[in-house]
């Protein structure tokens, strides 16, 4: 079964964009008949048929809106960012749609393609993978660097945050650096690849490094990996998990192999989850600076209003995070 017809295949087909496309199907002014009736003539020639919300968004509303799309919302980092992104949109007036990328990027886009005017998200993809599956739609990267017309990107530099991080550590006596990283990679390409955080972790620890080993994303991930790496490694003093989900496992395993934390070992997590709050020690952790990431990205998104969704070159904006101490480190 072919893919739906949309409105960013009307506005490819006629030569206009996605704006004149809404304003010719809702009898807007500001665009001239001859261009309405191209418009209203290539939509009927390709069957397309505006969605009940984009028709209400435009005749009623009057207000644009954007699509979110994360990872996972089992993820509690995705879940606290959908929720900082909706408050600093609300205070913009801008609505909100969300999608997770569990069922496909194609899927996820596609659901939100005739109903949002830009997307901003996470997402695993090369810049040209995406734009492609947004079809048109202007793309707002989130913690990446992008470098294509059309795709915009809000960097969260987590690189800074690792360094002042071991730095800091070593201020307090840490000698011996282990981590658990990721995944992801060997799940989803069927090998291993390091990731930044691994390199950067790596390079900032030096010949102080013990070992790293490998965990799912999750609590249960990050409490197998952490064992494991005390088990090869024992005299390791301090651990970097790739996230706070991990980490908390990780506070769990210690507790279970009767390690203590952070006598014996400083746990270190990234991600700044009130979640960390929540385990014996609280999480000392690489916090990501969320309120900024989304005010940067609402940024960059009103840029491109004002532009009428042009492509644009690629707007980008960076974002620092730091270390929040707590009792685990």
């Amino acid at each position: 079964m072919g893919k739906s017809v949309t409105i960013l295949d009307v506005a490819a087909e006629a030569g206009v964009s996605r704006q004149t496309v809404t304003r010719a199907m809702n009898g807007m002014g500001d665009i001239s008949e001859s261009t309405r009736r191209r418009v209203l003539e290539t939509a009927d020639r390709l069957g397309y048929r505006p969605s009940r919300f984009a028709r209400n968004l435009v005749t009623r509303q009057k207000t644009h809106a954007l699509g979110l799309v994360v990872a996972s919302f089992r993820n509690p980092y995705y879940t606290d960012f959908a929720g900082e992104l909706l408050s600093v949109a609300a205070e913009r007036g801008w609505q909100v749609m969300m999608a997770g990328l569990e069922s496909g990027l194609d899927e996820a886009l596609g659901l939100l393609s005739t109903q949002v005017d830009v997307v901003v998200g996470h997402f695993g993809h090369s810049d040209t993978e995406l734009r492609e599956a947004a079809r048109g739609l202007p793309v707002v990267r989130l913690e990446w660097v992008s470098a294509l017309p059309g795709v915009h990107s809000v960097e969260l530099d987590i690189e800074s945050g690792v360094v002042d991080a071991i730095r800091a550590l070593r201020e307090r006596g840490a000698r011996r650096f282990g981590m658990v990283d990721s995944a992801y990679t060997l799940r989803s390409a069927g090998r291993y690849a390091p990731s930044p955080r691994r390199e950067w972790f790596e390079q900032a620890v030096g010949d102080q490094l013990t070992g790293v080993t490998v965990g799912e994303e999750s609590i249960s991930g990050g409490g197998e990996a952490f064992g494991e790496l005390l088990r090869g490694h024992p005299d390791t003093d301090t651990v970097l998990m790739f996230n706070d989900l991990m980490a908390l496992g990780a506070v769990q395993s210690a507790h279970g192999l009767g390690v203590d934390v952070p006598g014996r070992v400083r746990i270190v997590g990234v991600d700044g989850l009130a979640l960390g709050e929540a385990v014996d020690p609280p999480l000392t952790t690489i916090s990501l600076d969320r309120h900024g990431l989304a005010s940067n990205a609402l940024d960059i998104v009103e840029i491109l209003a004002e532009s009428d969704f042009a492509r644009l070159d690629p707007i980008h904006r960076s974002v620092r995070s730091q270390i929040l101490w707590r009792a685990s480190a």
